[in-house]
């Protein structure tokens, strides 16, 4: 191959990475521009074994994403822009990020609301953080917090026991009754679970297995924080399992399910979580 050939080809080959001849790039410049994307989750609480409530559950069908300029509060971008170019429309809640193109570097403030099937906002403050923009594409998760939301929730808690790690009969010492006692705010909640069990401290009931095919659960439940004492006794009705875990309990019916790791007498375990259940 010739010099000028070898030329030839490279000429064709930056025409056509620039999107042909003649080039769809801006002033023949094929540099991407940088990408922000703004993640959200609703009701986050690893800490509380909680992984986060589903938009169905909040009745947010869309969500409002807005970014306003620290440096120069005059620049601003939204996500529903009917001005636009084509128009922007704020993106379904369920997508659960916006992309915000090209924007230029600096420091920014980003606000996000979940919004009704009517476009009405669902709490009563947007939730914001900082970011900073450069060069490189970014990204930033926010959490909209429990206690933003102005409606009035009941949530249902799925849950399962285990003992060390192990079902009832295996567990050693092995567990034969359960006491369970779910509070909300300091006060144990009067509601029983599918099995008829109440949640108030007063009910030792058979040992649950482990591997049953459903989970407990019980419905109607305030939204929000809560904690769980649970207590094992063995056959002569002696307790030898006891522990109090911070947890959650999540809006509407589509919740995950938990399960609450018992530890040993005079040991410690976490607690781990199963997949979400629906």
């Amino acid at each position: 191959m010739t010099r000028a050939a070898a030329l030839a080809g490279l000429v064709a080959l930056q025409a056509l990475s620039c999107g042909g001849d003649p080039p769809i790039c801006p002033h023949g410049d094929c540099t991407l521009p940088n990408r922000m994307t703004i993640k959200w989750t609703l009701d986050h609480y690893p800490e509380w074994l909680f992984m986060s409530d589903s938009c169905i559950d909040m009745g947010a069908q869309t969500m409002r994403v807005d970014i306003t300029g620290i440096d120069d509060p005059t620049f601003t971008r939204s996500s529903n822009d009917p001005t636009a170019k084509p128009p922007m429309l704020d993106p379904p809640c369920s997508d659960a990020q916006y992309i915000f193109l090209g924007l230029p570097a600096g420091n920014y403030s980003v606000a996000i609301t979940p919004l009704d099937p009517t476009a009405a906002p669902l709490v009563s403050a947007p939730t914001t953080t900082m970011i900073t923009v450069g060069d490189a594409d970014g990204e930033v998760t926010l959490n909209v917090p429990y206690t933003a939301w102005t409606g009035h929730y009941t949530g249902t808690f799925l849950f399962r026991l285990s003992w060390a790690g192990l079902s009832c009969a295996s567990a050693s010492p092995p567990v034969v009754k359960q006491v369970l006692t779910l509070s909300v705010g300091g006060v144990p909640v009067t509601a029983t679970t599918d099995s008829g069990q109440k949640l108030d401290g007063t009910d030792p009931k058979p040992c649950r297995a482990l591997d049953e095919q459903f989970a407990e659960y019980a419905q109607n439940l305030p939204f929000g924080p809560a904690t769980l004492l649970v207590v094992g006794t063995d056959p002569s009705g002696v307790v030898e399992y006891q522990h109090q875990f911070d947890t959650f309990i999540g809006a509407d019916k589509n919740n995950p399910t938990i399960t609450f790791d018992v530890p040993a007498p005079d040991a410690g375990v976490d607690a781990a979580m199963d997949a979400p259940q629906d």
